[in-house]
């Protein structure tokens, strides 16, 4: 190959990977900052004062040190499609790999039991029956077939309820885990859409799943 056409060809391949990743970067930004405005009518029903930043490009990190009870503190994370690295971001979302919410509570008391109620196709949650079924959990029927529930100490009863608070919480429900270890409460969603739902509808919905799980 010339060395003039090797360098146009470096040239260009520089020029995609510089402007996919200030592209990428930016729209994770900006769907992050949309993300904040529509939180900022439902964070006081969790604490008064949130600290925010960026973990690289792709993840947004809010955090509760002091929150109102039954919680202890709180962490809410927005995991992007790793969009500002063209290739891993085709190969994630390959793999599955969508926005992702995620809310992680401490409990001023811990659980008296122990759940795990997943979406066996999320990306966060692959390993999730096998961790489970290792613990010797039990299996749970809750007659959806796209979530699987195992549990320790709860029951479908008690579960059910759970699940319907979870899944008006936020989006499409990919993973609700209850723990007596630190988080005590973890619930992951595909993104919602912050145009049509309701931010403080989905604060009031966590506290009252938070209350439903603490001792």
């Amino acid at each position: 190959m010339p060395e003039g056409t090797s360098f146009s060809l470096l040239l260009f391949l520089a020029v995609i990977v510089l402007g996919s990743f200030a592209l990428g970067t930016h729209l994770n930004v900006r769907k992050g900052d949309a993300l904040l405005k529509w939180m900022r009518d439902g964070l006081p029903r969790i604490g008064e004062k949130t600290t925010m930043r960026w973990l690289g490009s792709s993840v947004m990190e809010l955090k509760i040190a002091k929150a109102h009870a039954p919680f202890r503190s709180t962490e809410t994370l927005a995991v992007f499609e790793p969009r500002d690295v063209l290739i891993w971001w085709a190969w994630a979302r390959w793999r599955g790999r969508r926005d992702l919410l995620i809310f992680r509570a401490h409990l001023h008391g811990a659980p008296k039991f122990e759940l795990e109620v997943f979406d066996p196709k999320g990306w966060t949650t692959h390993r999730t029956e096998r961790d489970v079924k290792k613990k010797n959990w039990t299996p749970l029927e809750l007659g959806d077939t796209s979530l699987h529930a195992y549990h320790s100490g709860a029951s479908a009863e008690r579960v059910k309820p759970l699940i319907e608070l979870a899944a008006r919480a936020g989006g499409k429900l990919v993973r609700l885990s209850v723990h007596r270890n630190v988080p005590n409460l973890e619930i992951h969603w595909l993104m919602p859409d912050v145009k049509s739902a309701n931010a403080e509808h989905w604060f009031v919905n966590l506290k009252q799943l938070a209350e439903s799980v603490a001792p």
